[in-house]
């Protein structure tokens, strides 16, 4: 019985193309954690949190609340500082009232902050204002919140009514149910009056556990297994042979369930192991002996136990769910006659469950329909992590119980199924469609146009091609960026004088010079009243105010003043050169995210347009001469060098439009030195030129990645030895640069790529 279990554990853990069906669920899933979790102008990187979860790791609980309070209000004073500026900066008529508002509602904060704004050293985890205070506000809030964790237990105890059930059966004894859970939800918590709470970011723990993109690829990688349990014995007819006595079948299903048992428990360990693995290099997940409740979102559970403990009895609960839905999607199997049909049906279930999940209401009367599903039962963070009581005929049953009792119903209708019908069932046959209309594939008279339908279509290149073409122009185009005060400021005042050097424009710069003169001069007027005693501090701070908010753009005056002097002194002409430094990635996001997702690309695509050939034993035939290979080769070249042409050139697009739209790039014809970060640089081109000169090189690099791919494909002919090198050697810097692991830089080819920067 072993023996049998173990081979049909390996029937299908041994075959490549199933292997390689997992490796690439579970990188496409690894991929989408990090490409979900990408920083945009409002959340941070996730390396911040492992910075600020490193720097409090040897604070006691106390000192831990000083630190991110002390942090949190002084971002909270710089942003305070931020929005006064640009009200006042604004051509909004009332925004000096709703500045003048802001300030009397935080007396004083406005003047504290106010030199810490103007230095910018304010930025301790993050590359901007709000980045760190996004950051900062989550961790104070998730702080002040474990941190009365004793507070929020003595009002379980004391204000019972606090908590309520939820009810899943109408019942009319509303009352008796509403004592009985008050009294249930005192004594669950009683146990927990000497848990200790130790804080870290839950960032790591939660994003980790809670990813609803791994669970619907356990879903997937299930149905796969226990589809293939059937499908090739129906398909060579070998339940002929396997169910020759009704002692062979009994084994024989026993065997297939149990080894879908036990590949339940290996995916589902080794997913959530990847997660676990994949945050703790970029968040963090902090002490995992500490108490659950210790974890800000999962404060509310009632259960003694540490997070590994959490850890643990989630993967497990998830495997029972993961068996119960394997053992279901056998029989449909065994039902189905196509083999599209268990697929089709597996589909259906999921979709229903989260219909279910997402629309049913969780105070309606059907709301076990909501949590008993199958993706329901999957969200164990809920389960473990949160305290909820169902009404059942008045009496409280906890949400833990009522999900193991689910589970447990479901496992055993999917293993009573499945095995009364393979027993008794007598014809287990799988028939294939046949289509009216059959389509050939087209044989192209150019050899040219036939490599880019074997590498393009066949090869399925194409579509990853024009996937990561989405991918890149999601990342650029979503989301809204806004203007600082100063940037807005700066930009109004160029947009004005940009090109050539004129009277009016001279005049313009003139008169705010001197409006900048005339506010320092009363700054150092009130300033000489203060050293002398004729006016105290806070008078003085509060007269200086006024001009303070006027001075505050001074430093993006002396931008325009530089550029002011560059043009009278050569002859050259002014330009707004914001949006090209956020072109060149000399400001905002660079280009490593995107170099990262290029080199993606290139070996997920390219890996197999040598070794396909290999594959097919074809280059016998298509290298019977010198020149025949040698013209094979060239034309293979030749279609992955255009494809990498074409992703190559999608970023730069997507750049310019995203960046246009809020730093307009005019004066592409202007001198090079007229941008003043290259107004040293040796040779004297237009911009347009340095802009081609930059596309080129990066093109050029990326065609370089693409013949590295293909070289490895080559030379190691198969498809899966030639991705994982390429993984290795081209994507795993990367990944490792990312997750904050600088040096990783220099063992890839971004230097170069990002060379002109």
């Amino acid at each position: 019985m072993y023996r049998l279990i173990f081979f049909e554990l390996g029937k299908n853990i041994k075959k490549r193309s199933f292997l390689l069906s997992i490796a690439g669920i579970l990188f496409l899933n690894l991929f989408l954690l990090w490409y979900v979790n990408l920083p945009d102008e409002g959340s941070p990187k996730l390396s911040a949190y492992r910075a600020f979860e490193q720097d409090i790791r040897a604070m006691s609980e106390e000192e831990k609340l000083e630190y991110a309070e002390k942090l949190y209000l002084d971002i909270e004073g710089v942003c305070l500082v931020r929005d006064v500026l640009q009200l006042e900066a604004s051509s909004f008529e009332m925004g000096e009232m709703f500045a003048e508002q802001m300030r009397s509602e935080h007396p004083g904060v406005f003047e504290a902050y106010y030199d810490t704004y103007e230095k910018g050293n304010y930025l301790k985890y993050t590359d901007s204002l709000e980045q760190e205070s996004a950051l900062l506000t989550e961790i104070y809030e998730e702080m002040e919140k474990v941190s009365g964790y004793d507070a929020y237990l003595e009002g379980v105890q004391n204000t019972k009514g606090a908590l309520g059930g939820i009810s899943i059966f109408a019942s009319e004894e509303t009352d008796s149910f509403s004592s009985r859970n008050i009294e249930k939800s005192a004594s669950d918590y009683k146990k927990l009056e000497n848990v200790e709470i130790t804080f870290y970011p839950s960032k790591g723990i939660a994003s980790a556990m809670g990813n609803h993109i791994s669970d619907v690829f356990l879903l997937l990688v299930i149905l796969l297994f226990a589809s293939s349990l059937i499908y090739e014995e129906k398909e060579k007819r070998l339940f002929c042979i396997t169910r020759a006595s009704v002692y062979g079948r009994g084994h024989s299903i026993a065997a297939k369930l149990l080894a879908l048992g036990i590949y339940s428990i290996i995916v589902t360990a080794l997913f959530y192991g990847v997660n676990l693995l994949f945050f703790a290099g970029t968040t963090g997940i902090g002490d995992l002996s500490r108490s659950i409740q210790s974890v800000a979102p999962y404060m509310e559970s009632s259960l003694p136990i540490s997070v590994c403990g959490y850890l643990i009895g989630s993967i497990l609960t998830k495997a029972m769910v993961l068996f119960a839905a394997g053992a279901l999607f056998t029989f449909l199997s065994m039902v189905s006659r196509y083999g599209f049909m268990s697929y089709l049906a597996g589909g259906i279930v999921v979709l229903v469950s989260w219909l279910l999940y997402q629309f049913i209401p969780s105070y309606s009367s059907f709301n076990w329909l909501k949590y008993l599903n199958m993706l329901g039962l999957m969200k164990t963070e809920d389960i473990y992590g949160g305290y909820l009581n169902f009404n059942f005929f008045g009496h409280p049953i906890s949400r833990i119980f009522a999900s193991w009792g689910a589970i447990f119903i479901y496992l055993t209708i999917g293993i009573l199924i499945s095995v009364c019908f393979f027993v008794k069932c007598r014809t287990l046959e799988l028939k294939r469609i046949e289509l009216p209309i059959v389509l050939k594939p087209h044989i192209h008279s150019s050899l040219f146009l036939h490599e880019g339908y074997k590498i393009l279509v066949m090869n399925r290149a194409g579509m990853i091609l024009l996937v990561f073409t989405g991918l890149i122009g999601y990342w650029y185009l979503s989301g809204q960026e806004t203007l600082s005060a100063k940037e807005s400021y700066y930009q109004s005042v160029m947009l004005q004088l940009e090109g050539e050097l004129t009277q009016e424009k001279e005049a313009l710069i003139d008169a705010e010079n001197k409006r900048y003169e005339e506010a320092f001069a009363q700054i150092a007027k009130i300033d000489e009243l203060v050293e002398s005693g004729e006016i105290d501090q806070s008078a003085g701070d509060s007269m200086k105010s006024r001009y303070n908010s006027e001075v505050a753009f001074y430093p993006s005056f002396q931008r325009v003043l530089d550029q002011y002097d560059y043009v009278k002194e050569s002859g050259g002409e002014f330009l707004y050169d914001t949006g090209y430094l956020h072109l060149f990635g000399i400001l905002g996001r660079g280009f490593s995210v995107e170099f990262l997702m290029l080199s993606i690309c290139m070996v997920l695509s390219f890996s197999n347009g040598m070794s396909m050939e290999n594959q097919r034993k074809s280059w016998q035939l298509l290298s019977a001469t010198k020149r025949g290979r040698r013209q094979v080769l060239c034309r293979k070249v030749l279609v992955c060098a255009l494809g990498t042409c074409f992703i190559s050139l999608v970023p730069w697009v997507c750049r310019i439009i995203r960046i246009h739209r809020l730093y307009p790039m005019h004066g592409f014809l202007a001198s090079l030195r007229s941008i003043p970060h290259y107004r040293n640089i040796g040779v004297s081109m237009p911009v347009i030129l340095w802009i081609g000169l930059f596309v080129l090189v990066q093109v050029f690099i990326v065609e370089f990645v693409m013949m590295v791919v293909l070289l490895l494909s080559y030379a190691l002919k198969s498809h899966m030895r030639a991705l994982f090198a390429g993984a290795l050697i081209l994507v795993i810097p990367l990944v490792l640069k990312e997750m904050g692991f600088d040096f990783a830089e220099y063992c890839s080819l971004y230097p170069l790529y990002g060379f002109f920067t």
